[in-house]
């Protein structure tokens, strides 16, 4: 099959990227909680892609003091238990429902290269899905198709794009000044709707900031 190439405008998806965490910065109570937000609020902003019949998306969240993260499950449709009635995982006690599976498990699409780019940024919103302040870690990625930081990196062309031919590649690049001002590369194989993502850090610069 031969590859095509498709491009996108790394402003449109940095707004995605925005919208969608900005649903989930609501007020909640200290600790593990059902997340008044549901993650199927978030999947709605991202076109082409669908969770699969008979079930839903399922996030918890936690707080402590003003941090804050959280995990989100697929779930049968009429399932979503207390945080009191799941299994609870790693030193965190992240809350795991007796039925759960992977998010991505339960991704559908429509096959078109929106719907690609789309389930590479859904998948790290997920993987986001709560967080707040020093939960943050994607949420401070800015997506780029430029730049002009000569003492970072120079390249001729860093727009987000998705390749179709055997299989579905999504590449985008991503600057991130935490600590210091470093650029990198995104590069997601799919499988179906299963994703094999890979981050590769491609240039670091000067100092940046410390939250």
């Amino acid at each position: 099959m031969k590859e095509q190439t498709y491009y996108f405008s790394a402003e449109e998806l940095n707004q995605l990227h925005i919208k969608a965490e900005d649903l989930w910065r609501v007020q909640a109570k200290q600790g593990w909680q059902r997340s008044p937000v549901s993650p199927m609020e978030i999947l709605e902003l991202f076109k082409g892609i669908r969770i699969k019949d008979g079930y839903t998306l399922r996030g918890y969240i936690y707080r402590e003091g003003m941090s804050g993260f959280g995990v989100v499950w697929a779930l049968p449709e009429a399932e979503f238990p207390e945080v009191e009635r799941c299994e609870r995982l790693d030193l965190f006690g992240t809350p795991r429902p007796k039925n759960a599976m992977h998010f991505m498990d339960v991704l559908e699409g429509d096959k078109t290269p929106q719907s690609y780019i789309n389930a590479s940024l859904f998948y790290r919103e997920m993987l986001e899905f709560g967080a707040v302040w020093h939960g943050l870690s994607w949420g401070l990625h800015e997506i780029i198709e430029r730049i002009e930081r000569t003492d970072l990196w120079e390249a001729e062309d860093l727009r987000p794009k998705v390749i179709l031919g055997e299989r579905a590649i999504v590449e985008f690049y991503t600057l991130c000044g935490l600590y210091r001002w470093r650029i990198f590369k995104h590069r997601d194989v799919f499988i179906g709707y299963r994703i094999r993502p890979s981050v590769t850090l491609i240039a670091e610069g000067e100092k940046g900031y410390v939250p």
